[in-house]
């Protein structure tokens, strides 16, 4: 009997150790999906290079024009030189980021590291990006600014990281959406957008980053997967046991 409360417990623990990382890796994943399957996003510019084909594409040195909205982005040089690693291949500069929709600056300019001598669009990947949105359940569709604000970020740092998006729709109207990693959770449609546009110093996720922090066969396959389903299998054995000894 002591054998079998024994290997109860044991099943037990396994179950509770297991069950809160289990949670936050099947609530991304839900989120994930409806994301997926109520918006639709499309680069406006060839922020990542994948059109190899020369020139580089460089469409945000004029305005864009997205459904009837001319969009500018201009940069002034700080005169301050970025945080430097061992990484760069070229020193970067503190530069200021302004947005101007319709021929007004739609917020505060943001700071951006970014390169002394711009020469595509490319050189913004990790700091702006225009994205289109399509709400299937809405049936309407908008550009997204989106922005990674340098101001009093620390290279590398996770937690001190915020952004800006900027929601223009086909009605010449814009909406402003700020917010820090802290209160992510609250913009579900804003972190893919970040993801989408690789503006994050490394992978998040909309309410929890567990299910991103070093995937390998342990984990989350063997834990918190695999020890969950032990310890419900050995709790199923342990009372099977228990009530043939009765």
């Amino acid at each position: 009997m002591n054998k079998t409360r024994t290997f109860v417990l044991l099943g037990i623990a396994l179950i509770t150790v297991s069950t809160y990382p289990l949670f936050l890796i099947i609530q991304e994943n839900v989120l994930d999906r409806y994301v997926n399957s109520r918006y639709e996003l499309k680069d406006i510019i060839d922020i990542r290079r994948r059109h190899k084909a020369p020139p580089l594409s460089y469409e945000l040195a004029s305005p864009i024009n997205w459904k009837g909205n001319s969009i500018e982005v201009l940069t002034s040089d700080t005169g301050l030189d970025a945080p430097k690693t061992p990484f760069d291949k070229e020193p970067e500069r503190i530069k200021k980021i302004t947005i101007k929709v319709n021929g007004k600056e739609v917020s505060f300019p943001t700071e951006a590291w970014l390169p002394q001598k711009i020469t595509g669009d490319s050189n913004f990947l990790s700091w702006l990006n225009l994205v289109e949105i399509k709400d299937n359940k809405n049936n309407t569709e908008q550009l997204a600014i989106v922005q990674r604000i340098g101001d009093n970020w620390k290279r590398g740092d996770v937690i001190s990281q915020k952004w800006r998006i900027i929601h223009i729709d086909e009605e010449k109207e814009s909406t402003v959406e700020t917010f820090s990693y802290a209160d992510r959770e609250n913009h579900i449609l804003g972190v893919k957008l970040i993801l989408h546009s690789s503006q994050t110093s490394s992978w998040i996720g909309y309410k929890s980053d567990l299910a991103y922090r070093l995937p390998s066969i342990f984990f989350p396959l063997v834990y918190p997967t695999g020890t969950f389903l032990l310890g419900i299998l050995i709790v199923i054995i342990g009372f099977v046991r228990y009530r043939k000894q009765r």
